[in-house]
């Protein structure tokens, strides 16, 4: 069997080489252009968020049967594609037991929060610079701020948790979610979470109902200040609207593991690039949230077990 991975550096060491001893892999640092082009030929295609399945890759003369993705989101793929040519997706999503062990998203959705509340990062560059300036990053307590959860999946559980033991008021929206965290509200509207929260954070897929579910008047009713937290995917939360919230003050801060289009990334000419650059209240990560070492290679030796034990 065949197999193409264009972007070796995402995937472990022991994922590559149990892959290498199981099939004929070629594990290559590619463009998407360059991907485009070869991946065609090759039966199976191993790939994370970096990568784009589209009609270019995904076709009647195109010999792939498999894709695999250690993946829960599967945005990156043109779902509807491989159902119309009958490639089989080898993912994660509702692999619920074993995904419990998997945390790295969760914990960096904390991580951020407080390194903005905090001004870490700016604070640390300051002393990077020579100076040790305390009073220019004072910052706010976690504990006793309203933090309103949207999505109480395995992940947004896991973040709720924290944030009550961290002494914050924690309010959960989730009409699929039968059973809360001790400790937790729950309420019955977005509403809820928009106007009383100081702080939102952001933990459910996205879907044609989830896209831009926080635009522009979205934004109007949230509560003045508020701080937004997006460990999720970029388009759940409107680019435009969210650097406009910025602008206008009407968004306190943000902090975002993920933005819109990042497959298109357009670096510091990106426009919340561009407004990061000039101010401390808007903290960017390149969608690491998955990225520890113990969460990719548990991931990819689950999927790759997975697929030689149910593809041929």
């Amino acid at each position: 069997m065949k197999v193409l991975c264009p972007e070796p550096e995402s995937f472990s060491l022991k994922g590559l080489n149990f892959c290498k001893e199981n099939s004929n892999l070629s594990a290559i640092a590619m463009s998407q252009s360059d991907f485009e082009i070869s991946a065609v030929n090759f039966d199976t295609l191993l790939i994370r968020f970096n990568t784009k399945i589209n009609d270019k890759i995904i076709n009647q003369n195109s010999k792939v049967k498999y894709i695999i993705s250690p993946t829960t989101g599967l945005d990156h793929i043109d779902m509807k594609l491989t159902k119309k040519y009958g490639v089989k997706v080898f993912h994660l999503r509702g692999q619920k037991k074993f995904l419990n062990s998997v945390t790295g998203t969760a914990e960096l959705a904390v991580g951020i929060m407080i390194s903005l509340l905090r001004n870490i990062h700016d604070s640390f560059e300051s002393v990077k610079h020579g100076f040790w300036d305390v009073s220019k990053y004072r910052g706010f307590e976690l504990s006793g701020k309203k933090i309103g959860v949207i999505g109480c999946g395995r992940l947004g559980r896991m973040f709720a948790k924290v944030c009550v033991a961290l002494r914050m008021n924690v309010s959960v929206f989730d009409p699929g979610v039968k059973r809360l965290p001790s400790g937790v509200k729950r309420v019955d509207s977005l509403e809820e979470i928009y106007s009383n929260s100081d702080i939102i954070s952001i933990h459910i897929p996205l879907n044609s109902s989830t896209k831009h579910l926080i635009s522009y008047e979205e934004i109007k009713k949230l509560k003045p200040g508020v701080i937004l937290i997006n460990t999720s995917r970029g388009s759940i939360i409107n680019n435009s609207a969210l650097l406009d919230g910025l602008l206008a003050k009407k968004i306190g801060g943000a902090a975002l593991d993920v933005i819109e289009n990042e497959h298109s990334f357009l670096g510091k000419q990106h426009p919340l690039v561009k407004y990061a650059i000039e101010n401390n209240n808007l903290l960017i990560t390149p969608h690491i949230g998955g990225a520890t070492y113990e969460s990719v290679e548990k991931t990819d030796l689950y999927i790759l077990n997975k697929f030689f034990n149910n593809s041929i």
